[in-house]
């Protein structure tokens, strides 16, 4: 595992090299299957879960890393960052008193960065210390899970955040 964890924060070493300066970054799930051993990686709020006895059974392999998270949330705050959510009147009114019926709330928000998310690859401008950034807020360290295949799995899907936002892990399997 610890050998895995170095090749992400090599291939984050190589995204946020001077030479090679990229200001996006990006999120990603990986499944690795070796035999019967199956290896799950996530940086991010992309997704993977895993069908169990023809659907009936719905296990995640993988955490969103968000903000909200109460894990997230603590090593955000503890290392310097902050997070924050943006409102905005629905009928911005000089007269009118703002509340909850009447504003948009947007994400939660980390910052550095601006971001909706707590890992990711890349992202300089929230990582970087000369765009403002910091190392420890945003990180890209993946979170790693290792399983042996069962005769009742069915199968991994692995998703970015869009489909999740719209339907949860059950109702996604039910689709397939």
């Amino acid at each position: 595992m610890a050998q895995n964890i170095k090749k992400y924060n090599n291939l984050e070493n190589i995204t946020l090299s001077p030479n090679n300066i990229e200001r996006s970054g990006s999120c990603a799930v990986v499944v690795l299957v070796v035999g019967d051993m199956v290896y799950v990686s996530n940086v991010g709020d992309s997704r993977s879960i895993l069908s169990s006895e023809n659907g009936t059974k719905v296990y995640p392999l993988t955490k969103d890393h968000k903000p909200t998270d109460p894990f997230e949330s603590k090593r955000i705050l503890e290392n310097g960052g902050k997070i924050y959510r943006a409102q905005t009147p629905i009928n911005p009114n000089p007269n009118m008193k703002l509340n909850k019926e009447n504003m948009i709330l947007g994400p939660y928000r980390v910052l550095p960065g601006r971001l909706s998310v707590s890992r990711t690859f890349g992202d300089a401008e929230s990582k970087l210390i000369k765009y403002g950034g910091n190392p420890n807020v945003i990180i890209a360290e993946p979170e790693i899970k290792a399983f042996k295949i069962s005769k009742d799995y069915d199968f991994i899907l692995l998703a970015s955040d869009g489909i999740f936002d719209k339907l949860n892990n059950k109702e996604i399997v039910q689709l397939i």
